[in-house]
């Protein structure tokens, strides 16, 4: 193949760019590596994602698709061309709404935005969702940005001013946690400014490419580099023989080598990592490496782990990863009390986190021989730790910095590939990067577990749980990972937030040869909330009780004792079941197929069914389609522990007031487009009295910044947002002795509000912060510094009843589903949700609004689509063309109310919503199915397939 370069001249953001690139070059390449415009991301490389559009002469096109000679004398404008002079309408439109949140597929979609608005001035709803049907976001689900095109359409259109589209921000300093901030890290994600781990590059600096196995389960007989070794460009190559440490790491075990050792255990592990000066040249090294392995039999199935059919860990012979308990009462005798016992099986599937920005970092040695890794990462304090006894390091000689991250849902607390990266970097001495390719991130990172369940539940007449028996088998894959604490998860929690007498939970996890299962979104409680919650309305149906009535009729409630036997404090579960069937004009009714009767379906609050080419048919072909189209109804709910489980949890911060009476914080978070900046931005300047654009938050840092754990359970909001809260009060505290003390005034007579420090009543003694700020620092000698920790004390369970006190803070959430089923092709469009989550207290609505969209549309495709399939234990859909995902012409319109029941042992009084916001929606969206067309699924996900082959069961008539 000839490597000569071919010129090509182009118009890039109005500028003329002249270069000589080989001919096989991607446009998205060429934009990113030779002209350094990194808003161009690349999530899938294969068109699907979305994440590398641009307009060339005008047209919306996927970048990575089009090789760059095709674009010889074209225009090309990227998001960096969008706004060149100020933000562009479409951007601020996104940012007044919150529809950033990762930001990772931020740019791409006002790139679509902009096309479409291009195309025509004055889009319906239904066009603007047919136009961002090629973009994919996995984090907002899609509704904020629809509200954001809509609301640029109106502005250009002169149907709203443009000063609709400027920050909300409350003059009243005491009036900030409660409001609508905008986003602090907003700017830079819609400009595509905003560098992730990928786009980062350092001088000298080479590429892993890693060799993962093709095989399941094998012993590696041998492994032969040497001719790779003299490939060009190759700088060396790693085996697990290069670990000079403790080779493990993991969450709860370090059951996982760094590298595959001896033996792998799932299709994609990693066992050679070739560094070289080009990922090109490190790619084509690939091919002279030998390994040869010696196959064992494959655990594909949970069943087959517990039958013994080979083990996949030596020191788990039995294959079992762990088991929790929950034992109360007595729940024979409880079942003898029934009038109904049910018994159901249900079966949830392994689900990708597919968040838009793979796995990537960089890692290098720094002038004084500590080891520096920059990596997407949800735990930097954990992998720091982890990385020093790898590296067989002093930990303060290891250093670990969080870059933004685009999306993580669990998926990036595993530490997979950071130790790969510090090896090269020590072995080399020389930066090195490795960036996932969307295959890569399919096949090597966790999943959600898919769990076997089996209920048996007893009632009373009236309705009245009387005992409740669950058994739960999960499928944790090759290593343990997150295993041991959403198993435990789900024991706790898995029973529902019901008052039951009689409880007995067995959770297990186990080994087998699929790919490893981890931490996503929930940990482990949506697969027994949707079992919980479908086996209430077979109850409900049963015994002819609405299934809300039924809910709110065991409903937990103040002073109730859990299933671990806590005695709960204030519970707010009653109230968002009542707000959501207010919210939705529930029409009450028992649980079996009310569908075509129902008065409080097709209202006006609901989307229309998505119907390909609807635009291009006639209006008979449009009316036979939609009278394929049933209605159904369905109610779930959830329940949710703040806060890590069952131990105690933690987390420090550090906050200055500074020059300009501005303040600066200092602490362990972690932003993954949860807007966890932004809150931290109101909490300071609420208690400073200053306003978000004063405070500025360092970066994740382990060399900067106290410890503060990872994102994950829900508990930034909680745990960091009071520990930033305490530091707030600290320096507050110090900073008013020092002027209270100059002024020879009473300390607890000065009030800081609106940027200004006064006695009230007293014009003499009245400052702006920013000369207080002087005086303290010039006069007083004193820098303002204040320190803040907060801890959960959170207990340990018995190891054989599980009683204890596993969290100090529960959330509770209700959801409404309203779908339409295509009784032709058994397809299920999700029309509308209505939410209630009770969050504590609301710091900032706008983006819990936009946490309880995305994790439920995330849940809509756990419930309908999603399924990453194994067969074997090799996956058939590891690429986004296969592996399908909800995109915007799957959201329904969403309706939501916050139930705000503060948390009495928390000083800021909020709780959290990330985790909780999925919970609901599965089984809602399930139970409006059968609602529809009297399909009960208890095996997810509901695929037309599965629903077309129940109704013909059923002898389902469509005419």
């Amino acid at each position: 193949m000839s490597l000569e370069l071919v010129k090509v001249e182009m118009k890039v953001n109005g500028k003329n760019i002249y270069r000589n690139v080989a001919p096989s070059m991607r446009l998205a390449d060429f934009l990113r590596d030779e002209l350094h415009l990194i808003g161009t991301k690349k999530g899938c490389n294969a068109g699907e994602c979305g994440t590398c559009s641009v307009l060339i002469n005008g047209v919306l096109k996927k970048s990575c698709l089009i090789p760059v000679i095709k674009v010889n004398h074209c225009e090309v404008v990227t998001i960096e061309g969008i706004g060149i002079d100020g933000l562009s309408i479409i951007q601020k439109s996104f940012m007044k709404v919150g529809a950033v949140q990762c930001g990772y597929c931020t740019p791409g979609m006002i790139m679509a935005a902009t096309a479409i608005l291009k195309a025509n001035r004055n889009p319906d709803r239904a066009e603007i969702r047919r136009g961002l049907g090629g973009n994919i976001c996995r984090c907002t689900g899609y509704a904020k940005i629809i509200e954001a095109i809509e609301l640029a359409r109106d502005v250009l259109n002169q149907n709203k001013t443009p000063d609709c589209l400027e920050p909300a921000v409350p003059t009243d300093t005491s009036k900030i946690i409660g409001s609508c901030t905008e986003r602090v890290d907003a700017k830079g994600k819609v400009t595509g400014a905003l560098e992730y781990a990928a786009d980062m590059v350092m001088p000298r600096m080479l590429h892993i490419h890693l060799i993962r196995s093709k095989e399941v389960h094998a012993e590696i007989v041998s492994i032969d580099y040497s001719r790779a070794l003299e490939q060009p460009g190759v700088e060396t190559v790693l085996t697990s023989d290069d670990v000079p440490g403790q080779d493990g790491i993991g969450v709860y075990y370090h059951d996982q080598p760094v590298l595959a050792k001896s033996k792998v255990r799932f299709y994609g592990e990693p066992v050679v990592a070739i560094v070289a000066e080009t990922l090109d040249e490190a790619q084509a090294a690939a091919a002279f490496v030998e390994i040869t392995y010696k196959k064992l039999p494959v655990v594909s199935s949970v069943a087959e782990a517990m039958a013994g059919k080979a083990v996949v860990h030596e020191d788990h012979p039995d294959n079992l990863v762990c088991s929790t308990t929950i034992v109360k009462g007595n729940v024979e005798e409880g079942f003898c009390k029934s009038h109904v016992i049910v018994e159901q099986d249900y079966a949830t599937q392994c689900v990708e986190h597919a968040y838009l920005e793979t796995e990537a970092g960089l890692a290098y040695l720094d002038p004084d021989g500590v080891l520096v890794v920059k990596s997407c990462d949800q735990d930097i304090t954990h992998h720091r730790m982890l990385l020093s006894k790898i590296l067989n390091m002093p930990i303060n000689k290891v250093r670990v910095i969080m870059t933004p991250v685009g999306g993580g849902f669990g998926g990036k607390e595993d530490m997979i590939y950071q130790g790969i990266l510090a090896i090269a970097a020590l072995k080399t001495k020389r930066p090195v990067k490795l960036v996932f390719s969307r295959e890569d991130s399919m096949v090597g990172s966790a999943k959600r577990h898919p769990v076997l369940i089996h209920h048996k539940i007893g009632l009373s007449k009236d309705g009245r749980i009387q005992a409740i028996e669950i058994t739960m088998d999960a499928d944790g894959g090759a290593y343990c990972l997150s295993t041991k604490g959403t198993v435990a998860k789900a024991a706790i929690l898995g029973a529902g937030p019901y008052e039951i007498e009689n409880v007995k939970v067995l959770s297990r996890g186990h080994y087998t040869n699929n790919t490893p299962s981890g931490a996503m979104r929930t940990f482990g409680v949506l697969q027994p909330t949707f079992a919980i919650e479908s086996t209430m309305d077979i109850c409900s149906e049963r015994l002819g009780i609405d299934p809300i009535e039924l809910r709110l009729r065991n409903a937990v409630k103040d002073g109730s004792l859990t299933h671990t036997q806590q005695v709960l404090g204030r519970v707010s579960y009653s109230r968002t079941l009542q707000e959501c069937a207010r919210l939705s004009s529930w029409e009450s009714g028992p649980s079996w197929v009310r569908g075509s009767e129902r008065k409080d379906v097709r209202r006006d609050q609901i989307a229309t069914p998505y119907i390909p080419g609807s635009e291009f048919k006639a209006l008979e072909a449009l009316a036979l389609c939609n009278s394929r189209f049933r209605y159904g109804r369905g109610v779930g709910t959830g329940w949710y522990g703040i806060g890590r489980c069952a131990t105690v949890d933690k987390a420090g911060a550090f906050v200055e007031i500074d020059d300009g009476g501005t303040a600066m914080v200092l602490t362990g978070v972690t932003e993954i487009g949860e807007g966890i900046l932004t809150v931290l931005t109101q909490i300071v300047a609420d208690e400073l009295g200053i306003y978000p654009e004063d405070v500025t938050i360092g970066d994740n840092d382990t060399a900067r910044v106290p410890e503060a754990a990872h994102a994950g359970a829900s508990r930034q909001s909680y745990m960091i947002g009071n520990a930033v809260m305490n530091a707030c009060r600290d320096v507050k505290a110090k900073f008013i002795r020092e002027i209270a003390d100059y002024w020879n005034v009473d300390p607890s007579s000065i009030r800081m509000r609106n940027r200004r420090i006064y006695v009230e009543g007293h014009g003499h003694y009245d400052l702006p912060l920013a000369e207080a700020v002087d005086i303290c620092k010039k006069i007083r000698g004193i820098v303002p510094l204040g320190a803040g920790t907060y801890t959960a004390h959170h207990e340990g369970l018995d190891q054989t009843t599980g009683k204890g006190n596993p969290w100090q803070a529960y959330v509770f959430g209700s959801q409404v589903a309203e779908v339409a089923v295509d009784t032709y092709t058994g397809e299920v469009h999700v029309l509308g949700i209505w939410a209630a989550h009770d969050v504590g207290r609301a710091i900032n609505p706008r983006g819990v609004e936009g946490q309880i969209e995305g994790g439920a549309v995330q849940s809509v495709g756990q419930a309908i689509m999603e399924n990453f399939e194994l067969s074997g234990g090799v996956p058939s859909n590891k690429s986004f063309a296969k592996y399908i995902l909800p995109t915007c012409v799957d959201v329904p319109e969403f309706h939501s109310t916050l139930v705000e029941e503060r948390d009495p042992f928390s000083p800021l009084g909020a709780k959290g919503i990330g985790e909780p916001a999925p919970l609901p929606t599965v089984p809602a969206v399930i139970n409006a199915i059968y609602d529809a067309v009297g399909v009960r699924i208890t095996q997810l996900p509901a695929t037309p397939e599965k629903i077309l082959n129940a109704m013909a069961e059923q002898g389902f008539n469509v005419f």
